[in-house]
C-alpha cells in the first residue's frame, strides 16, 4: 500500500464517520451495551465459581476416635488417614481441645463445665479431615469409618450431596449467562454493521465501477470499524470496571459473609479483554458485512 492509499484511506474514514455521526454513534453504544453485558457476565461467572469453592472448601469430616484409643493410637491413625488417596489435610482435636471449645461457646470455665458433667470429659478425640476434591467426601468417609479405632465419622451426610449438586447448578448457570449475553452482543453488532455498510451500498458500488480493489474498499470499513469498536471498547471497560470496583465495595461493607472476586489481575484481564474485544467485533464485523456486497 501506497503512502498516497494510506493517506486516502484514513481520510475517507475520518469523513465517513463526520458524515455518518449518529450511525457512527450507534455503533458505538452498540460495541458499548453488548461489551458491558459481557463483561458484567464474566464477572458474574467469576463470582459464581467462587461461591461455589467457597461452599465446597468448607466440607469437612469429622471422624471421632473411640475413648479407648491412646494418644499415639490417635496418631497413628492420623498419619493413616493422611496417606489415603484424596486427603489434603488432618487435624487431631483432642477432648480436651474440643471441652474447651464447648465451654468457650457457652461462655463459662472449662473447670467448671468438667465439674457440672459430673467430674468427667464426654468429648471424645476427633480427626478433622479435609479432603482435595469436594466430590471424593462420601467415599473418603467410608473409608475413614471402615477403620480400626473410630467410633463414628460425620460429613454431613443430609446435605453435602445437596451442596455439591447446587455448587455444580451455580457454576453452569454461570456459563450459561455469559453464553448467552455473547450471543446477544454477537446478534446486536452483526445488525448494527449490516445497516452502517448498506447505508454505504451506493458509494462500494461507485468504486467498484472505476475499478478499486476489493482491499482497497475494504480498509476504510475496517478501520472505521476498529476505531468505533475501541471506543465502545474503551467505554465499556470503564463502565464495567467502575461499576464492579462500586460493587465490591458495596458487599464488602454491607454484606461481608457473602465471598466476592477482588482479583486486581482478572480485572486487567476483562477490561482489556473488552477493548481487545471491541475492536475485533468492529473490524471483523465490517469485514463479513462487506462480503455481500463486494461479490455482487
Amino acid at each position: 500500500m501506497t503512502l498516497n492509499s494510506a493517506r486516502y484511506i484514513l481520510r475517507d474514514t475520518v469523513y465517513s464517520v463526520k458524515r455518518n455521526p449518529w450511525l457512527s454513534i450507534a455503533s458505538v453504544l452498540t460495541v458499548m451495551v453488548s461489551l458491558v453485558i459481557l463483561g458484567f457476565s464474566i464477572f458474574f461467572l467469576a463470582n459464581a465459581a467462587n461461591m461455589a469453592e467457597s461452599f465446597e472448601s468448607q466440607l469437612e469430616i469429622a471422624a471421632f476416635v473411640q475413648d479407648s484409643a491412646t494418644t499415639s493410637q490417635v496418631q497413628a491413625l492420623q498419619t493413616q488417614i493422611q496417606g489415603m488417596s484424596g486427603v489434603s489435610s488432618v487435624a487431631i482435636v483432642t477432648k480436651d481441645e474440643a471441652l474447651a471449645d464447648f465451654g468457650k461457646s457457652m461462655g463459662g470455665a472449662q473447670n467448671n463445665l468438667v465439674t457440672d458433667l459430673g467430674g468427667t470429659n464426654p468429648f471424645p478425640d476427633k480427626l478433622t479431615v479435609k479432603v482435595t476434591d469436594p466430590q471424593d467426601v462420601k467415599t473418603t468417609a467410608d473409608a475413614i469409618s471402615a477403620l480400626p479405632g473410630i467410633d463414628k465419622v460425620r460429613y454431613g451426610q443430609d446435605y453435602v450431596e445437596k451442596l455439591l449438586k447446587f455448587t455444580q447448578w451455580l457454576r453452569w448457570i454461570g456459563f450459561g449467562v455469559v453464553a448467552a449475553f455473547a450471543a446477544a452482543s454477537i446478534v446486536l453488532i452483526s445488525i448494527n454493521v449490516k445497516m452502517n455498510v448498506f447505508s454505504k451500498r451506493r458509494e462500494i458500488q461507485i468504486m467498484k465501477l472505476v475499478g478499486a480493489s476489493n482491499g482497497f474498499i475494504r480498509w476504510p470499513f475496517l478501520i472505521e470499524g476498529l476505531v468505533l469498536g475501541l471506543l465502545g471498547g474503551a467505554l465499556a471497560a470503564l463502565i464495567v470496571g467502575l461499576g464492579y470496583n462500586w460493587i465490591i465495595i458495596y458487599i464488602q461493607s454491607t454484606l461481608t459473609f457473602l465471598p466476592v472476586v477482588n482479583n486486581a489481575v482478572l480485572f486487567r484481564q476483562v477490561t482489556g479483554g473488552l477493548l481487545l474485544a471491541g475492536m475485533a467485533m468492529g473490524a471483523l464485523g465490517s469485514g463479513v458485512s462487506l462480503q455481500k456486497f463486494l461479490r455482487t
